[in-house]
C-alpha cells in the first residue's frame, strides 16, 4: 500500500514540475527578453527552393480555397473568411496539427496562380494571431515542418507581393529559425527531435543571415541520426512512412548544402544512401509502400523521388536484418514478413509475425494500418495484434505474452521458405512457442502456411485465433462448406484460401492504410476453437493461398 502511495505522490510530483516547467517557458518565450534575442539580419530573400516530393491533391486544394477542409473524421466550413479558419479549431485535434504544419501549401500550389490568393489569406490570418511566439503554435516539430514548407513553396506566398508583405514573411520566418536553434532538443519524441534537427538545418540553409542555426540542426542531426538509425539504414520506428520522410529529408538538406556552393559532409552522403535504400525496400508493384507499423501505403511520387537517393550501389536487399523484415518476390507476386520482437517499447504496434502479400499491382494480405489522423480509440484499436494479418490470443481470460523471435529462410529452386518463431510467456511454468512456417513458390501462384502452438494449456490454446485482413480492392466469397474462402482482385486475377480448419469465417474488418477515411474491407478468420483440443497441448494449423485461372 504504501509502495503505491509513494508511486502516486511521484507521478502527481512530476506532472506538478511539468506544469511549471511550462509556465515558466511560457513566460519566458512571451517576455520581451526572450524576443529580443530572435531578433537578426531580416532576410530579403531565399537562397534556395527545396523541392517538395510529395505530389500535391488538387481535391484538397480546391476545397481549401471554397473554404472547407476535411482531416480524419473532422470537417471544418469556413467559407468567405479563409484567415479565420484558425480560429475554428481545437488545438489537440488532428486538424490544427495539420494546419500548422502547413502541408496545405503543397496542395494549393497546384492550383498555379488560382492557389496564390487563398494561400496568403490563410498565412495573413495565420501571421495576425502567431506572428510573436506561442507554446502551442511555436512547438519545435511545427515549426520546423512550416519552415520547410514555406521554403519550398515561397512563390506561392511571395511572389509578385508587395515589400511590406515580403518583409513580414521572411522576417517571420528568420525569428522562427532562430526559435528552433534554440528549442529543437525539446521536441516530444525521437523521430520528432530528429525531423525538427534536419528542418532546421534546410531552413538555415535557404535564409541568408542564418548559416549558424544551420550548423546547429546538422550537428543536431548528426547526433540523432547516431542513436536513432540501424546498421542497415533502418529507423528505430520500423514505420515505412517514417523511412520514407527521414530519407527525403535528408535528400533535401544535401541538395541545399549544396546550391550554397559548400560540400556535403561524407556522413550526411552516406546517411541518405543507406537510408534511401531501407525506404524502396518497402515499395510494392502498385508504386505504393507495404502499410507496416504505423505507417501508410504512401505517396508514389515521393517513393519514386527516395529511389533516386539511393544510387546505383545501393541495390535494395530482400532481407533487412536489424529493422526486421524479410521479402521474398516471385514471378508477380510478392510477400513482405515482419520478422522483429515487437516486444520492446520503439513501437506501439504489435506486428511480429504479420504479413504483406499481393500480386501484381493488386494488394491481398495487408495489416489495418495507422488511426494516427483519427481518436485515441481508433489508434489503440490499429496497434493490437488483431488490426494485423498475424496471430492473436483475444480471450481476457487469459494472457499470453510475445518475446524473443528467431528467424530463419531458405532460397531453393522450388521456391523459398520462411520460418519465424517466437518464445510465449504464460502464467504457468512453463513456456510457450509459435513457430509460422511460410512457403513461396517460385511461380508465385502458391502461398503455403503452417502455425504451430506448442507448450500451451488447452484455454491457452482455444483463444489463439488467425486473421488475414484482406485489403478493400478484394472481394471474398465463403464457399459453402466453409473450408475455402475465393478472392477476386482488381486485377482480374482470382485466388482460393483454404485451411485445414474445420470451418472458416469472413468477417468485417477496415483499412486505415490511406490517410482518407477507413475504408470497409473483409478478413478471413482461423479460430482455434474449430479444432479438437481436448487433452491437445499442441496445435497445427494449415492453410494454402493459390491462384487460379483468370476469371
Amino acid at each position: 500500500m504504501n509502495g503505491r502511495t509513494k508511486s502516486s505522490t511521484q507521478v502527481a510530483g512530476a506532472r506538478r514540475s511539468s506544469d511549471v516547467l511550462a509556465r515558466v517557458r511560457k513566460a519566458w518565450g512571451e517576455s520581451p527578453f526572450y524576443q529580443a534575442q530572435l531578433k537578426g539580419p531580416a532576410p530579403d530573400r531565399l537562397l534556395f527552393q527545396p523541392a517538395d516530393p510529395y505530389a500535391p491533391d488538387k481535391q484538397i486544394a480546391m476545397a481549401l480555397a471554397n473554404g472547407r477542409i476535411a482531416v480524419g473524421g473532422e470537417s471544418i466550413d469556413f467559407q468567405d473568411n479563409l484567415p479565420g479558419v484558425w480560429d475554428l479549431v481545437s488545438t489537440d485535434s488532428a486538424t490544427f496539427s495539420y494546419l500548422q504544419e502547413f502541408s496545405w501549401l503543397r496542395h494549393l500550389s497546384a492550383l498555379g496562380e488560382d492557389g496564390k490568393k487563398p494561400a496568403r489569406e490563410i498565412l495573413s490570418g495565420w501571421l495576425d494571431r502567431y506572428e510573436r511566439w506561442s507554446s502551442e503554435t511555436w512547438d519545435p516539430y511545427f515549426v520546423s515542418e512550416r519552415l520547410v514548407q514555406l521554403c519550398s513553396h515561397h512563390p506561392l506566398v511571395l511572389a509578385k507581393s508587395d515589400a511590406l508583405w515580403r518583409s513580414r514573411v521572411l522576417a517571420c520566418m528568420a525569428r522562427q529559425t532562430r526559435h528552433l536553434a534554440r528549442t529543437a532538443h525539446r521536441s516530444a519524441s525521437g523521430f520528432d527531435r530528429l525531423m525538427t534537427s534536419l528542418g532546421l538545418a534546410v531552413a538555415g540553409y535557404c535564409l541568408p543571415g542564418c548559416e549558424g542555426p544551420a550548423e546547429r540542426g546538422l550537428e543536431m542531426a548528426r547526433r540523432e541520426l547516431r542513436i536513432q538509425l540501424r546498421p542497415d539504414g533502418g529507423h528505430v520506428s520500423r514505420n515505412p512512412s517514417r523511412q520514407l520522410k527521414l530519407a527525403l529529408r535528408l535528400q533535401s538538406l544535401t541538395k541545399a548544402i549544396e546550391a550554397r556552393g559548400y560540400q556535403a559532409p561524407g556522413f550526411l552522403r552516406h546517411m541518405v544512401q543507406r537510408t534511401s535504400t531501407m525506404a524502396a525496400f518497402f515499395r510494392c508493384a502498385d508504386g505504393g509502400f507495404a502499410v507496416f507499423n504505423g505507417g501508410y501505403e504512401d505517396d508514389a511520387k515521393a517513393i519514386i523521388e527516395v529511389q533516386s537517393g539511393a544510387g546505383q550501389d545501393g541495390g535494395v536487399s530482400d532481407f533487412a536484418r536489424h529493422t526486421g523484415y524479410h521479402k521474398l518476390s516471385a514471378a508477380r507476386s510478392l510477400l513482405i514478413v515482419d520478422t522483429s520482437n515487437d516486444a520492446g517499447a520503439t513501437s506501439a504496434f504489435k506486428s511480429g509475425a504479420s504479413m504483406h502479400f499481393s500480386s501484381g499491382r493488386s494488394r491481398i494480405f495487408v495489416n489495418c494500418g495507422n488511426g494516427g489522423h483519427r481518436d485515441t480509440h481508433w489508434r489503440k484499436a490499429l496497434e493490437q495484434r488483431s488490426a494485423h494479418t498475424a496471430l492473436s490470443f483475444e480471450t481476457a481470460a487469459v494472457r499470453v505474452g510475445f518475446a524473443e523471435t528467431t528467424h530463419r529462410r531458405a532460397e531453393e529452386a522450388a521456391g523459398h521458405l520462411l520460418e519465424v518463431e517466437r518464445r510465449l510467456v504464460t502464467g504457468g511454468a512453463e513456456e510457450g512457442h509459435y513457430t509460422r512456417r511460410l512457403y513461396l513458390s517460385a511461380g508465385g501462384a502458391d502461398l503455403r502456411g503452417e502455425e504451430t502452438l506448442d507448450g500451451l494449456e488447452t484455454k491457452e490454446l482455444q483463444a489463439a485465433v488467425w486473421r488475414f485482413h484482406l485489403h478493400p480492392g478484394v472481394k471474398a466469397s465463403l464457399a459453402r462448406d466453409k473450408k475455402s474462402v475465393i478472392l477476386l482482385l482488381p486485377n482480374k486475377e482470382g485466388w482460393r484460401f483454404k485451411s485445414n480448419c474445420p470451418e472458416l469465417t469472413l468477417e468485417k474488418s477496415v483499412y486505415c492504410g490511406l490517410l482518407g477515411a477507413p475504408a470497409a474491407s473483409e478478413q478471413i478468420v482461423i479460430s482455434a476453437r474449430q479444432f479438437n483440443l481436448d487433452g491437445i497441448g499442441r496445435l497445427n494449423v494449415k492453410w494454402a493461398l493459390k491462384r487460379l485461372d483468370r476469371v
